[in-house]
């Protein structure tokens, strides 16, 4: 874990932030409408993207039992930052994201650590977001930008290039979000008619969208 690159902060916000200007736009074009992006959102993504170079720093493994408390703040520091006055008066709704998370990540993290050393990079990436965007979801909220961070990690974990939501492409990676998302586990329509073609699509927008100009150039 050592050797893996840490994410460019400065270009993660630097695109993040120019889509965050153009959203109203982006938003107007989608086959599902997002809630508002605000520049607090942005900020938080990029903390939590902070957090996470903090956790490849000291080779932490977020699908261990340690690590899995590091995911689960990946998305606190998503939904509410870093400052503990906000934090504490989030703290009822916290824990409530504590307790859906906990009954949500077993299948989920089986899979991650079944298939993450014979998977490619993308199919892994995939794999793990589709089955944690699409319902139930793995988070109360926040699922869509917690989930960008963690599939991230995974690519960097298998030296890939990261993929960040950038406005040329964001409406094709937010249409096929939305589409995983509202797929119902257990529903076999969905789960054998419909999600494979939903992974394929995303699997091969990764492919041809990930950056290496968003991680720090190495010494």
């Amino acid at each position: 874990m050592s050797s893996l690159p840490r994410f460019n902060l400065a270009e993660i916000e630097r695109s993040l932030t120019a889509f965050q200007k153009e959203f109203q736009r982006i938003n107007d074009r989608l086959a599902i409408r997002r809630e508002e992006l605000t520049v607090e959102m942005v900020e938080q993504i990029v903390d939590a993207y902070g957090f996470l170079n903090s956790l490849l720093a000291k080779e932490m493994d977020l699908f261990t039992p340690a690590g899995l408390h590091a995911l689960l703040e990946l998305n606190h520091i998503v939904l509410c930052g870093t400052d503990k006055e906000t934090r504490s008066q989030y703290y009822s709704h916290l824990q409530e994201t504590r307790k859906s998370f906990l009954k949500q990540i077993k299948p989920i993290k089986d899979w991650v650590l079944r298939k993450r050393k014979a998977t490619d990079p993308y199919e892994l990436a995939t794999g793990f977001y589709s089955r944690q965007l699409s319902r139930p979801q793995l988070f109360l909220e926040g699922n869509h930008r917690t989930g960008n961070i963690i599939l991230n990690y995974l690519l960097v974990s298998k030296n890939s290039a990261p993929y960040i939501v950038s406005v040329d492409d964001a409406h094709v990676y937010l249409d096929i979000s939305g589409d995983i998302k509202y797929t119902e586990n257990g529903n076999y329509l969905d789960t054998a008619l419909r999600m494979p073609g939903h992974k394929k699509r995303f699997k091969v927008f990764l492919r041809e969208t990930v950056n290496e100009g968003y991680l720090e150039k190495r010494e």
